[in-house]
């Protein structure tokens, strides 16, 4: 009989101290504050002001490179085989690097947009943090990640992420 109420006794304890456990779980929708965050807008226009940029100096060259094949052409008949072979190889030459600097303006252009990009990430993440913590979450997740339950904070980090 001791075992019994010592067994029941043990049940309703954990029965009632597991419902004093219970997690409080969020969720944020990161693309959504990504996209209404304007700083997200501001990098994008900066970063577009600067491809387009490269993109005119790299045309000018390009232009410069067939105006000057184009001269080439109709003066072929005029020069020496010598001296047309080798100016060819001097546009050809022209032409690679011009090929490889705009390879290179590419990359640089990506690695820019990928650290703008995390440097946002990185705000919204602290600020899902900050509210996390003032509204006592012990788990805040991507919204992709819950199937079921939590509470939506989209709204309150755009709301923080805007002041």
């Amino acid at each position: 009989m001791k075992k019994f109420v010592f067994l029941l006794a043990g049940m309703l304890l954990l029965v009632f101290s597991a419902s004093s456990f219970a997690l409080s779980v969020g969720y944020v929708d990161i693309e959504k504050v990504f996209s209404q965050y304007k700083g997200t807008t501001e990098a994008k226009d900066k970063l577009q002001k600067e491809v387009e940029k490269e993109q005119k100096n790299v045309e000018k060259e390009k232009d410069a490179i067939l105006k000057a094949k184009a001269d080439l052409d109709k003066k072929k008949s005029i020069l020496d085989k010598a001296k047309v072979d080798e100016q060819e190889k001097a546009l050809q030459d022209k032409a690679e690097k011009l090929q490889a600097k705009a390879l290179e303006i590419q990359q640089k252009l990506m690695s820019q947009e990928k650290d703008l990009t995390a440097n946002i990430v990185e705000e919204i993440r602290a600020i899902v943090q900050k509210i996390a913590k003032e509204k006592n979450f012990d788990y805040v997740f991507e919204k992709n990640t819950v199937l079921f339950g939590g509470e939506d904070i989209t709204y309150l980090v755009i709301k923080k992420m805007q002041e």
